[in-house]
């Protein structure tokens, strides 16, 4: 056996099988890694491209999110003025008169988090500290719309006050008296949490961003009585 493989080496088609089959086996395995490479290549423009764009997505929301909490700065302090007259005006015999019971519109804007599938491709792209600052300015904007909801709903309890209504009890008033002061506390919470949004846009390097669309143009009040006059608490940008 031995010296018939010899001899069909020997004699020059055993040299030439294996050239072909040494050539076609290169062809195949470098067809191979080339496919390999390229999907690897594809696959790594495709995360890029994603990355880069969530991340753009993310920055423009906190855009948006740092413009409405300069508004909240500004009217903050408003409100608190209104809602600690309220809480004067019910511990003794005053009453609510000429609209001061009257709720204004509030705004908010929420950032969706980071999708899940790519938080850690974030992290090694542009560090945790930057991925968790993108998620306290999400969790922040959830949470300052949460509060002016619950604002919404004691402010709406005033009215109890209002003069215009009918008489006002001493049940009125206590009703109103404990409405008021958690109000007080939920805008005191968005005050501050407000300034988180600021600081932490600043640190990020991102801009108040508006729009055109629907009260994406709202910027804050030049005073209080704007907010009295318009019953909300931004004005339309020019």
């Amino acid at each position: 056996m031995f010296h018939a493989v010899r001899l069909w080496w020997s004699g020059g088609r055993g040299k030439v099988t294996f050239r072909l089959f040494l050539f076609e086996f290169i062809v195949v395995v470098a067809g191979v890694l080339t496919a390999q490479s390229l999907a690897n290549w594809v696959s790594a423009r495709h995360e890029d491209r994603a990355i880069r764009e969530e991340n753009e997505r993310v920055r423009y929301e906190i855009g948006r999110a740092r413009q409405v909490a300069r508004i909240w700065m500004k009217a903050a302090p408003c409100l608190l003025e209104r809602v600690d007259t309220v809480i004067r005006r019910s511990s003794s015999a005053g009453v609510l008169d000429d609209g001061q019971s009257a709720t204004p519109l509030f705004i908010g804007y929420t950032v969706e988090p980071l999708k899940e599938d790519m938080r850690r491709a974030f992290g090694e792209r542009f560090g945790v500290a930057q991925v968790d600052n993108y998620a306290l300015v999400s969790t922040t904007a959830q949470s300052i719309g949460d509060s002016f909801n619950l604002v919404r709903l004691g402010w709406d309890r005033f009215a109890l006050m209002d003069s215009s209504l009918g008489p006002v009890t001493q049940a009125d008033r206590a009703t109103v008296k404990d409405a008021a002061i958690q109000v007080r506390a939920h805008l005191q919470r968005i005050k501050y949490r407000v300034g988180w949004i600021e600081s932490t846009a600043e640190r990020l390097g991102i801009p108040a961003q508006t729009s055109n669309a629907n009260m994406g143009s709202a910027q804050p009040v030049a005073d209080c009585d704007q907010i009295w006059r318009s019953g909300r608490v931004w004005q339309e940008g020019s």
